[in-house]
């Protein structure tokens, strides 16, 4: 689908779903979703997420286009908060990621997202180790793994992709690249916005074939165990995702050959899983990482359930702090680490001066600053000077 087509799709979704709830329309020749007076919240929310994937995927909005989503998704939901408010509120309810509703508010209208200084108040959405969505983008498949650091009869979620070759090839080996969501979203975004960049460079043989995995993160856990230790998201990842990985699939298995990348808090959890584990992930690349130096600096409805309020638990799993007490380890084994941010992203001061801190340790690395771009993962990959992909033909292990 090019740009035009694109955006005449949303525009004709837009019609549809502005129309009053009761309206009798029919659009069979392009089949479009519409919101019908007899569907109940859930499954107007449903088209309200199939909207959200196209714009996912899509060009950078107006925001005139901008607004009319956000009407759109008042008059399908039945909220009313308005304009920003709006966003915080699918947030909270699952139906946009934390990270789209940050971008929005940040290059279209300008204005705090939720939780924010000066913005709307936001809800966390609940806990949940399972993303009930079951759907597979971009030829991924959905798969449940046991979870035994939480105890007997549990198990997590995680999406994963596999190369074009890995069904023919049975003897090929592959590195694979885990890939971490953002605050509030879960893994069917986390898939919608990385897989298409990854499938697309490996046809394209810009970097080696390999597995992508995106778990499901429970969705605002950092990807640190919680202090209360109910929330132990770092141990599933590296005591019962990884070895999962490594055994049900045909894996090299080695730190070099593991890579984990994320965005946002997920460019928290990358650098915080990679910087301690550097026996476990030999490639760190960390996008727009909200790696705020401290607690205060982010809103408690984020972070209470994972840090509860206290301060020194957090400034102990910050990459800053794992950074400077795992230098040595880290440099014996050799890991790549990637930073990239966006030139208007409002968390650029902070990402620099964790640049900054990487270059007075003597710890090598690539910091690339994305000119115009905001706090996007395709955004900021999209406006790299240079290919974001070579990063891991340069530095994954095959």
């Amino acid at each position: 689908m090019n740009h035009l087509t694109r955006v005449g799709t949303l525009l004709a979704w837009l019609a549809c779903l502005s129309l009053p709830l009761g309206a009798q329309t029919k659009d069979t020749e392009q089949g479009l979703p519409l919101i019908a007076a007899t569907m109940d919240k859930a499954e107007k929310i449903t088209v309200i997420k199939k909207l959200v994937a196209e714009l996912q995927t899509g060009k950078t909005l107006t925001a005139e286009q901008a607004t009319k989503i956000i009407e759109a998704c008042e008059k399908a939901t039945t909220l009313t908060p308005g304009k920003t408010g709006t966003l915080g509120v699918l947030a909270a309810a699952g139906v946009i990621s934390l990270d789209l509703e940050r971008s929005m508010n940040d290059r279209l209208f300008g204005k705090p997202a939720s939780g924010q200084p000066g913005g709307p108040a936001q809800v966390a959405p609940a806990v949940t180790w399972i993303d009930p969505d079951k759907s597979t983008p971009n030829a991924s498949v959905y798969v449940l793994y046991d979870t035994p650091v939480r105890g007997a009869n549990t198990q997590g979620s995680c999406l994963v992709y596999l190369p074009e070759s890995y069904k023919t090839d049975l003897k090929k080996r592959y590195p694979v690249v885990y890939f971490l969501h953002g605050g509030f979203g879960n893994q069917h975004e986390g898939a919608t916005v990385s897989l298409p960049g990854f499938v697309a460079a490996m046809k394209a043989k810009k970097m080696p074939e390999a597995i992508i995995v995106v778990p499901h993160a429970i969705p605002s856990g950092w990807y640190t165990n919680s202090k209360d230790g109910v929330r132990p998201v770092e141990d599933v990842i590296i005591k019962d995702l990884v070895p999962f990985i490594d055994q049900n699939y045909r894996t090299l298995g080695t730190a070099s050959a593991r890579g984990i990348e994320g965005m946002s808090m997920g460019g928290f959890g990358a650098l915080h899983l990679g910087l301690k584990y550097p026996n476990v992930f030999g490639v760190v690349s960390a996008v727009g990482p909200s790696i705020n130096p401290n607690l205060s600096d982010e809103p408690a409805v984020r972070t209470q359930d994972t840090f509860f309020d206290d301060a020194e638990y957090y400034t102990q799993n910050t990459p800053q702090t794992l950074v400077k007490k795992n230098i040595m380890a880290i440099i014996a084994n050799q890991v790549s680490l990637r930073i990239l941010a966006g030139s208007e992203d409002s968390l650029k001061a902070t990402i620099i001066d964790f640049h900054t801190l990487l270059t007075s340790l003597g710890l090598k690395h690539v910091y690339v600053e994305a000119q115009g771009a905001g706090h996007d993962y395709t955004d900021i990959l999209g406006k790299l000077p240079s290919d974001p992909y070579t990063f891991w033909a340069d530095s994954l292990g095959q």
